[in-house]
């Protein structure tokens, strides 16, 4: 593949990872101008879009099989251009949580399509590393964009919409260096094959992916409510701070192929330490610079983590089902991504928690009892393979 096309493709990655958390630096300013709508609704212009993916991306196998890669691209991109900035001109929350719903739709496009392009074009090792540019992208990328839209929601939350423009370069890239490939094959019929099924273990991985992706998206949709609670920093802080998170997440994406190598199978049990340590400095936050810190730590954990998916996805699954399993992986990231305002306030409710710090703290001490299960998985592993080993 030309470097150019795999240039391409890295920068559609962008698209999918952070579209949502763009809107994150408006979320306290659209409180201040809608002072009657409830703080759920106004936390749900930053995950509603990520329910919206669901229709389109359970139709990417179908519309793969209609239409080439680069046409779905194309119109995909233009969606993504009109539910991100048309909320920048309009007066009510119901209209702006329409316009987020057309830019989930759009995503729901995008993502599958440029990650089958990948697993099909990319083996092996070459995969892994891909994989991990592709986060590292989405870190580096998500960093300077959603340091603008930190700067620029200064300007008011209008600006913040408008912020969504960046996607015109992204279509220009689109249409000069995507190749046009051809609509999917079906696959032969009458072979007397039985039809390939999906490995059990396929579906926790699915469900990790999208719980993992919950935890990191308290950052978007409860740090500006938390900061604000604190009297910690202004409007443009969940901006700069959302920012470092993905720097964060940039790090991890650039280090993961060493570290899986380093830590072996702790590498998730290290994750978990990483997330739980991030949630406790967050609940002990009183400035900007301790809740920088947490970010970052949590950043770093979902930066290792989202490869780990990937990777262990194209690993176990049968190439033939490729495309499905992704798209099963990545409604799990999105519908969970979603819900991640409902189980803050649920969590709040069934716990009796008064505030988001304790909410955080709960969560941190949950990553800890989740750290002791994978170690205690890791050892009841390793001392499987010596019986193997005896009984051969």
């Amino acid at each position: 593949m030309k470097p150019s096309t795999r240039m391409a493709l890295l920068s559609l990655s962008i698209t999918a990872a952070f579209a949502p958390m763009l809107a994150a630096p408006a979320i306290k300013l659209l409180k201040v101008d809608f002072p009657d709508t409830s703080a759920l609704l106004i936390q749900w212009v930053v995950t509603l879009s990520s329910l919206f993916i669901l229709p389109t991306l359970f139709m990417a196998g179908y519309l793969s099989r209609r239409f080439s890669r680069k046409n779905i691209l194309i119109f995909g991109l233009v969606l993504y251009l009109i539910g991100g900035v048309g909320p920048a001109f309009l007066n009510s929350i119901t209209g702006i949580l329409v316009f987020r719903a057309l830019l989930g739709l759009s995503i729901g496009l995008i993502s599958p399509t440029f990650n089958a392009l990948i697993a099909e074009n990319f083996q092996g090792k070459e995969r892994s590393r891909m994989n991990g540019l592709v986060t590292a992208v989405n870190g580096i990328g998500g960093a300077i964009f959603l340091t603008i839209g930190g700067f620029i929601a200064a300007y008011g939350w209008r600006s913040v919409f408008f912020s969504y423009s960046y996607a015109v370069l992204l279509l220009i890239l689109v249409l000069l260096f995507i190749p046009k490939f051809p609509p999917v094959q079906r696959p032969a019929q009458g072979s007397g094959r039985p039809a390939v099924k999906l490995p059990r273990l396929f579906y926790a991985i699915a469900l990790g992916s999208g719980l993992h992706i919950m935890l990191y998206f308290t950052i978007p949709t409860s740090l500006s409510l938390y900061l604000a609670e604190n009297g910690i920093g202004t409007a443009s802080t969940v901006g700069y701070l959302s920012a470092l998170s993905l720097i964060g997440t940039f790090g991890a994406g650039l280090a993961i192929t060493s570290l899986t190598q380093l830590l072996g199978r702790v590498l998730v049990p290290f994750a978990f330490v990483v997330f739980g340590l991030g949630f406790l400095v967050e609940s002990l936050a009183h400035s900007v610079l301790t809740a920088a810190i947490a970010v970052l730590l949590i950043g770093f954990a979902e930066g290792l983590f989202f490869p780990m998916m990937f990777n262990k996805t194209a690993e176990i699954v049968p190439k033939e089902r490729m495309t499905s399993a992704f798209s099963i992986l990545l409604a799990c990231n999105y519908f969970l991504q979603f819900m991640c305002p409902l189980f803050m306030k649920g969590v709040q409710s069934l716990f009796h928690l008064s505030s988001t710090r304790g909410t955080f703290m709960l969560l941190a001490a949950a990553m800890g009892v989740s750290m002791i299960i994978s170690l205690l998985f890791v050892r009841a592993r390793r001392d499987q393979q010596p019986a193997a080993s005896l009984e051969n």
